[in-house]
Formats: structure tokens, sequence, C-alpha cells
């Protein structure tokens, strides 16, 4: 089954909709280190945490240094920390060890720049470059990558896609691997055909103005989702379940 995280949860209406509409995962942006509008304290994020029912799993999206995530996980205590800056593979290893024995997985974001071009020769950046960056991330101690767009004004949420040859080129190395991107209620069976994610990660394009979830757009995401799953066949395989 393909799973179904929704990011940017700043309100506990938005918990309840997200949950309704069968969500597996919930983000929490925890203390980010760059100006995004969903940011917020560790004392809040974790008070939101508590009020996630069994069976949705909590995630803290944070970035910086492996103290600084060490100390925000210890305060929110969540089920999984989504890595989501420009962390390297030092840090990454310092943060996954200093979890062993809490239970808390690592889920390290790969950003993609929304204008990269996959075959251009000029590129800085050919798509070898993301599937080593996402085999370096996993032989440090991350449990999975996630794909993610960036543009130069916005590091994270852009809610813009970057090219899927890149993706699935990164999901044939490696595993598993989560999509996000600007992806919709009208693209992401789309991208899941194409791609063959593990899972699928949403933030701005479930938004109204405020920030905050519209119940419509989130139902009609995680159903197709879950109709793209049933109409490819595709399945994550069972070894890959407690991720998120």
């Amino acid at each position: 089954m393909v799973r179904v995280k929704i990011c940017g949860i700043t309100h506990e209406e938005d918990i309840a909709i997200c949950v309704d509409a069968g969500a597996d995962a919930l983000g929490f942006v925890v203390e980010y280190p760059h100006p995004v509008p969903w940011t917020l304290t560790r004392e809040r994020a974790a008070e939101l945490m508590r009020g996630v029912p069994p069976f949705v799993s909590r995630v803290a999206v944070v970035g910086g240094d492996a103290s600084t995530v060490l100390d925000i996980c210890a305060a929110t205590r969540p089920d999984m920390v989504q890595l989501h800056d420009d962390e390297p593979e030092k840090v990454v290893k310092a943060i996954a060890t200093g979890l062993l024995d809490t239970g808390i997985r690592v889920i390290k974001a790969v950003r993609i720049p929304a204008e990269q071009d996959a075959f251009d020769p000029e590129t800085p950046a050919p798509p070898r470059h993301f599937e080593s960056a996402a085999q370096r991330f996993l032989e440090a101690g991350a449990h999975a990558i996630l794909l993610d767009t960036k543009t130069d004004d916005r590091p994270a949420g852009t809610g813009r896609t970057f090219e899927w040859r890149i993706a699935r080129r990164v999901v044939a190395a490696v595993h598993p691997v989560i999509l996000a991107g600007g992806l919709t209620p009208r693209n992401v069976s789309r991208a899941i055909a194409d791609v063959r994610p593990y899972g699928v990660d949403v933030i701005s394009s479930l938004e109204d103005e405020g920030h905050r979830k519209l119940g419509g757009r989130v139902r009609a995401f995680v159903r197709a989702a879950r109709d793209a799953r049933t109409s490819s066949g595709f399945s994550s395989g069972g070894q890959l379940s407690q991720i998120i």
C-alpha cells in the first residue's frame, strides 16, 4: 500500500481532518531553520502530537545540527524525524546513532531543484548525483529517503514538482523512497503510477491561504493515492511497512 503523509499540521482541527480522511502520517514542522509558514515551537508541536490517535504516525520535520535535532526529538517524542535541510552524512549518522534506543526512525530529504533537467549534459547535478546521495544517507543510518523540490526562494513546501524521471532513477536504486514536491489531488495518481514510490507527501496543495487544511482537498488526495495503488497493483512490500 502506498503510504500517505500530510505535512504542515498547525492546528487540532487539521489533525482531525487528515485522520478522518485516512492519512497514514502527519508532519509537524518544528523550529525549522529557514522561514516557512508552518513552523511550530517544540512545545506546541509536542502538544499537537499528543492529540494524534494511535496507528497514525507523527513526524517531526526539522533541520540543523545533530544536537538541535536530538533536543527537538527529546521534547516532542515523534515516531519519526524528517531531516529536511542540507544535513551531511556525518550529521545523519550522529542523529541516527543518538536515536538508536528511542524507536524514532530517521527520514532524510534529498531536495531537487524545480528547474533540474534530468538529461541536460550541462547540469551540475545529474540524476546519479541524487541516487548517490540517497545511498549515502541510507548507509549513514537513515531509514527512508524523501525526494522534494526546492527553489531559490523556498527550501520546502514549494508547491512545484521536479522532474519525475529523476525520482524513477532513485527509486530503482534505493528503497524506501517517499515522493513529495508539488503533488495535488489531480496529479498524485499519475505520480504514483509513474514513480512507484513507497509513499507520498503533500503540504501546500491541500491548504487555504491561511495554511489550514481543506477537508475536501485532503479527502480527494488520499482517495486518489489509494485508487492509484489499486489500479496499478503496486505493493511496497511488507518489509517496509513500519516506516510510516
